[in-house]
């Protein structure tokens, strides 16, 4: 029989860097894949290096359901130490392969105190995104864009995409729209 468990290579996928280092005075903002901030920011601060990676916590509503997550505010970004990622020889390359751009601001202490401000917001609050997914069949109005006003009923989620194909009626002619979720409020 063998013992299944959590590989080196698979952390939890909770982990979040919400503490505000302060002692990291040059900030670089590491670009990665999208879903791969959490993980890319346990590694490094595995071997070391200071990582923030501010939050956010979007909440799904179902018909008889609610359900949280934990995403990154700023999707693909990780922000760590400048110095600890660029010269520290304990990041191995597989580590570095995973990043697929740097960015380094022309003002080093203005990226400080954005992200020292965020940091103080986060520290007594939580940011919560709410989802307006409905289910199908249920009618919502959009709220933004060129179909604002219109009315529609959702026949298909793409929840992944966060965009919803609603049959809204215009001049007599059934037409299905593809409209981000964002821009749909319920009815």
């Amino acid at each position: 029989m063998r013992a299944v468990g959590r590989s080196r290579y698979n952390p939890p996928m909770d982990y979040t860097a919400t503490s505000f280092p302060d002692d990291v005075a040059d900030w670089a903002a590491l670009r990665t894949s999208g879903r791969w901030e959490k993980k890319l920011a346990h590694d490094l601060s595995r071997v070391g290096v200071p990582v923030y990676l501010p939050t956010v916590t979007r909440v799904k509503s179902g018909q008889d359901t609610s359900a949280g997550s934990r995403l990154p505010l700023f999707a693909g970004y990780v922000f760590c130490s400048a110095a600890g990622f660029l010269g520290n020889p304990a990041v191995p390359k597989p580590l570095r392969a995973r990043v697929a751009q740097i960015l380094r601001p022309t003002d080093p202490e203005s990226l400080r105190r954005e992200l020292k401000a965020i940091a103080d917001l986060l520290t007594d609050r939580q940011l919560v995104q709410e989802r307006v997914v409905g289910q199908l069949g249920e009618t919502v109005r959009v709220v933004g864009g060129p179909l604002t006003g219109s009315v529609g009923t959702i026949i298909k989620l793409k929840p992944h995409k966060y965009v919803v194909v609603i049959e809204v009626s215009l001049i007599g002619t059934k037409l299905l729209a593809e409209i981000d979720e964002s821009m749909l409020a319920r009815a």
